[in-house]
């Protein structure tokens, strides 16, 4: 049954955005496979045999139609099946097809042929067709949501699709596969390199990874591709069109097979390409393999750049053409009844027009106008750089080039015999087209004045980078894209020997010192030039140059950090100034460049440095502190409030000091110093710390006769009362802070024994301990 294309008019399209493709399932798979992928008399008897679709629901399906109009997509319609709903197909991509429907198993042909297992959501076409001709074939593009740019997953998952075909009864034959091998196309086997993961496989196949505006809705796409099969005409074959996940649903993965693509073939052959061009005037007959049915009419046609056809030819003779120039060929073969075939051929011709008469150019030690010439080091300039073109010889005349005979022995040490003389090459392709070409041997024609290459001096060396003094050499020759080897001495230039690094250090106390550049470009040696090099003084800088606010300064006068005089200086500040000093109010980081000029041989030399000051907002501390530890066993930490950066002492203003606040004290007066390392000034504060007898010995010898506290202030007091107990915690005594105990209870001397106390303090804190009466 056949359809006309208006039907296509008013379908309900699951996308409608102009810049994607649009898919429907208005068509039944006998019209999806009759009339749109096949469309032609020259295939018959079509019937389809077997479908499976993923079952979603609301109309949807993993196989239907799908037209790509007013987008960049390279099929204008066809079929497209799918491992996930069809709705998902079009762009942008933006989304993630990741479909999955219930019961939607795999298929074990595609799995034999393929050698995997374990596919799941296989959507399957399969139909009849009967050929008149013996050859079919048709376009299609795979793409898939596993293609993902430099991502390794490239490398290791890929969905899997088969096209298999067989006579009936046969066995099943896969020509979905890289052209030119049994290797099925996948994810893993067309793509480009991904770096640090794996190298491309197959990749001149490879379309593209898509970003967001593209027509369909996958992350990467073969290009167009070309199943064909081998058939016998007239004989009735089955193909299986399948298409699956592997392992699991995740990641959909889609084929294109583009609309009245099913065709018998027409085979022009391989096409010409300019690696195995044709040599100019040579005639070239296009002519066609047999496809087993003989045409009713022949049309050839060459293809424009634009695209345009010409007829050149046809007729029911008209059985091959013959060309004499490059271009895009085409022919269509009718067959009658509906059925055509077509096949275009690309011709390409040699094409010597950027192969050109050359002069080049070597050092001469002594002005004869005879040297020794490498000739061969030139070859790619003589080729132009084409790899598809090779030198086949130098000759000493133009017909010994042109029927190679005595070529030169030694091409890569060739001594000429008169000044500019004019030897002759021959340049060959693959295919052994040739052009002769003129090459004249020519000497350098000046002397030349030395150069001075000078650099800014930093530190006990210079390093000098050579490829600097090339603009020099280029001013100095006349000639510019120069590139050189520096020497010792200008003889080791002439013979190329012991050339330097690209970077050489030199002590400055050998500079001046000269050395030699061998100049050259592509076509050989231009000169020997002296290069003298020579060093400019650079400005220098005091050592961790930083200034500080204090307090409540709000501006400070800082400068560059220049040694010397700063009238021997140009500055540009990054706030614009140009001066040596400038004020300001802002804590930072303020850089300036300082920049020394001085003329060396009637030039001037610029050497800049560039210098960070640091701007710090500081000031002096004040302190707190806090007690550590218990009675006699204190540590003292000095706490420092403020945005200095500070370092501490204990009772002495001179130091040392220390970044560490915590120290070890004893009871008494005690007097912390805090300084501020930024030079705001030091701080200072006078503290008491509490102790305790640990015992006493009440004998009357004037030594311990008491307990008391230790450490007490009368200025700035801290104990509320102290209340001594025995050891069965019968209250003996209570004393004031500064008060002690002799010993007595109610006039009675108590004996030697560990007597307790607790210490109230006014900031409601109770401490306890005890101690020891001796007698």
């Amino acid at each position: 049954m056949k359809y006309s294309l208006f039907f296509l008019v008013g379908f309900f399209c699951l996308s409608a955005q102009g810049q994607y493709i649009t898919v429907n399932n208005n068509f039944t798979p006998q019209e999806l496979i009759e009339d749109i992928l096949i469309n032609s008399g020259c295939i018959e008897n079509v019937t389809v045999t077997h479908t499976v679709s993923g079952d979603f629901g609301n109309n949807d399906s993993s196989f239907g139609y799908f037209e790509s109009m007013n987008t960049s997509f390279p099929f204008g319609n066809g079929i497209v099946m799918s491992t996930g709903k069809i709705s998902h197909v079009p762009g942008p991509n933006t989304s993630l097809s990741d479909d999955n429907a219930p019961g939607w198993g795999g298929d074990q042909d595609l799995e034999d042929i393929l050698g995997v297992s374990n596919t799941t959501n296989a959507t399957i076409l399969e139909f009849d067709f009967t050929p008149n001709a013996n050859i079919i074939q048709f376009r299609y593009i795979f793409a898939s949501e596993e293609y993902q740019e430099n991502d390794s997953s490239t490398c290791i998952y890929s969905d899997v699709f088969a096209f298999l075909i067989k006579p009936q009864g046969g066995n099943y034959t896969n020509i979905a596969v890289v052209p030119g091998t049994n290797i099925p196309v996948q994810v893993t086997t067309v793509h480009p390199e991904i770096p640090g993961s794996c190298d491309a496989e197959n990749e001149q196949y490879f379309g593209s990874f898509n970003d967001t505006n593209v027509p369909i809705n996958f992350n990467g796409q073969t290009k167009a591709l070309t199943a064909t099969a081998a058939v016998v005409q007239n004989t009735t074959y089955h193909i299986k069109l399948i298409i699956a996940d592997e392992q699991n649903y995740r990641y959909d993965s889609a084929v294109f097979l583009e609309g009245g693509s099913f065709n018998i073939g027409a085979d022009l052959g391989a096409d010409i390409t300019r690696e195995n061009a044709l040599c100019e005037g040579e005639i070239y007959n296009l002519q066609l393999s047999d496809n087993g049915n003989t045409p009713q009419n022949y049309t050839w046609l060459e293809v424009d750049t634009n695209g345009n056809e010409i007829i050149l030819a046809q007729g029911q003779n008209e059985i091959n053409y013959t060309i004499d120039a490059a271009g895009t060929y085409k022919v269509i073969l009718d067959y009658g009844n509906g059925c055509t075939a077509e096949d275009e051929i690309v011709i390409a011709y040699a094409d010597f027009s950027n192969i050109v008469n050359r002069t080049i150019s070597e050092c001469d030690d002594d002005n004869d106008g005879l040297t020794i010439y490498d000739l061969s080091s030139n070859n790619n300039t003589f080729t132009n750089n084409n790899p598809l073109y090779a030198l086949g010889g130098y000759y000493l005349s133009q017909n010994a080039a042109e029927n190679e005979i005595n070529p030169i022995p030694n091409p890569s040490a060739f001594e000429n015999t008169t000044p500019n003389q004019v030897i002759f090459a021959r340049i060959e392709t693959q295919r052994g087209c040739s052009r002769i070409i003129e090459i004249t041997l020519s000497t350098p024609s000046g002397q030349y004045n030395p150069v001075r290459f000078v650099e800014c001096a930093v530190g006990e060396s210079i390093v000098f980078n050579l490829n600097n003094a090339i603009p020099l050499l280029e001013n100095e020759i006349g000639i510019s894209n120069l590139y050189a080897d520096f020497f010792a001495t200008a003889e080791n230039a002439i013979t190329q020997e012991n050339p330097f690094n690209t970077s050489i250090e030199i002590l400055k106390t050998e500079l001046p010192k000269s050395i030699y550049a061998r100049a050259e470009t592509p076509l050989g040696c231009q000169g020997i030039v002296e290069v003298i090099l020579d060093q400019a003084p650079t400005p220098s800088l005091e050592e961790n140059t930083s200034f500080s606010f204090c307090g409540e300064e709000n501006s400070v006068e800082i400068n560059s950090g220049v040694i010397g005089n700063p009238n021997n200086y140009s500055f540009l500040w990054d706030n614009g100034a140009t001066t040596p000093e400038i004020t300001v109010s802002e804590a930072g980081t303020y850089e300036v460049s300082i920049t020394q000029q001085i003329q060396i041989n009637g030039l001037t030399y610029s050497c800049s440095v560039t210098n960070s000051i640091t701007v710090i907002a500081s000031e002096k501390a004040i302190i707190s502190h806090n007690l550590i530890g218990d009675f006699e066993d204190y540590q003292l930490e000095i706490i420092a409030s403020g945005i200095g950066d500070y370092t501490y002492a204990i009772n002495t203003s001179s130091g040392p000091y220390t970044t560490n606040p915590i120290f070890d004290v004893k009871p008494g007066k005690q007097t912390i110093y805090v300084k501020d390392k930024n030079g705001c000034g030091i701080s200072s504060k006078e503290i008491y710390v509490i102790g305790y007898m640990k015992f006493f010995t009440p004998n009357q010898d004037g030594i311990n006769d008491t307990w008391r506290l230790l450490g007490t202030d009368r200025g700035n007091r801290l104990t509320k009362r102290i209340v001594i107990f025995d050891r069965f915690g019968k209250m003996l005594q209570v004393l004031s802070p500064y008060d002690s105990w002799d010993g007595f209870y109610n006039g009675k001397k108590l004996p030697s024994n560990e007597y307790w106390f607790r210490i109230e303090l006014l900031d409601g804190y109770n401490f306890k301990s005890h101690f020891t009466l001796k007698r």
